[in-house]
């Protein structure tokens, strides 16, 4: 209870901000509500089914200006299809709660300095995109299970065009049941670069995992072509239900058309590739070997934005089949964007 008081008034103050903004050049803030409906089919092996309810979930995104120099992000995921872990696990790093992130950023010059919980500098162009925006069944192994968001601090550097930035990020480790418990540290060092119309994320990260540290690479590659944008991420490190990081590869590629305001479409495939490994599972002095695999998945989601001269209000559809699970899933739903101030 205590946490969502706190929130309450860091809400209340920056609304008054926002109402002073007028005044005070440097003083803003917004909030976007967002609440998502998906109804989601799934079918194994043509003999089993289910209904879920998808990607559903109800997010806030908060941010703002505090001076010219300080700014604030607060991303909250309030309901999902399973809301009940979102809660119990308020201060653990090893899952995901109701808060994905709460930072502050400093700026001076063309340097930065983000401190509190935040995203991993890990994954490419793949983690780029809000959660709720995402269809779960066309994203890679990492984007699924490996808990990106964390609590520590990150410096960075941008040039003056900000074409080229380079950031180092001490974090805390999803392999600590609470963050930096046992003294469990994770080490990021990314690059960002736009050269016209090619963007890379390129990071490279060590994630204590109590035993030492797991080093994971990923390389992100995006380019856009008039109305198509494409898209390549490569990791050497899978994620699933035996181990937070496991060795392997994971790759998915992704191609998107863009012919009017109104409509989107996403064609996305890739493969994550575990070998087999001896793992410790859940801290537990517990040792066995994980089974190698190689799961495909792939399919295409098309977006509609109905309203006019407004992106306020999403509809989709999506189809993903995956290999190891012999899965087909098909979703139909709609998400909305209400912006306060209206954007």
């Amino acid at each position: 209870m205590k946490k969502l008081v706190v929130f309450a008034g860091l809400i209340l103050l920056c609304t008054l901000a926002q109402a002073q903004g007028g005044s005070d050049s440097g003083t803003s803030a917004g909030i976007t509500i967002v609440p998502r409906v998906d109804f989601n089919p799934k079918f194994y092996g043509g003999t089993k089914r289910e209904v879920t309810l998808g990607n559903s979930s109800l997010y806030t995104l908060f941010e703002g200006d505090i001076t010219d120099n300080l700014s604030f992000s607060v991303c909250n995921h309030w309901l999902s299809d399973d809301p009940k872990p979102l809660y119990q696990n308020t201060w653990h790093s090893d899952d995901f709660t109701w808060c994905d992130w709460a930072n502050l950023t400093y700026s001076f010059g063309n340097f930065f300095i983000t401190a509190g919980k935040d995203i991993l500098s890990i994954g490419g162009f793949e983690f780029e995109d809000y959660d709720f925006d995402v269809h779960p069944d066309l994203s890679s192994s990492l984007w699924n299970n490996f808990v990106c968001y964390q609590w520590g601090g990150k410096v960075g550097f941008l040039n003056e065009d900000e074409t080229q930035g380079l950031s180092f990020q001490l974090m805390s480790s999803p392999y600590s049941v609470r963050p930096f418990e046992g003294g469990l540290l994770s080490y990021s060092l990314q690059y960002r670069g736009a050269f016209g119309p090619l963007s890379l994320i390129y990071s490279t990260n060590l994630i204590g995992n109590g035993d030492g540290y797991d080093w994971v690479f990923s390389l992100g590659n995006q380019l856009e072509a008039g109305d198509f944008t494409f898209g390549v991420d490569v990791s050497n490190k899978v994620s699933d239900e035996f181990a937070i990081l496991r060795n392997g590869i994971c790759a998915y590629a992704k191609a998107m058309y863009t012919p009017s305001d109104k409509w989107e479409f996403l064609l996305k495939g890739g493969m994550d590739r575990a070998t087999s490994d001896i793992i410790e599972k859940s801290g537990d002095i517990v040792f066995f070997n994980s089974p190698a695999y190689d799961s495909y998945s792939f399919g295409g989601a098309a977006h509609w934005f109905p309203l006019r001269d407004s992106k306020d209000l999403r509809l989709h559809a999506a189809a993903a089949y995956n290999t190891s699970l012999d899965m087909v899933s098909l979703t139909l739903g709609a998400i909305y964007y209400l912006s306060f101030p209206k954007k």
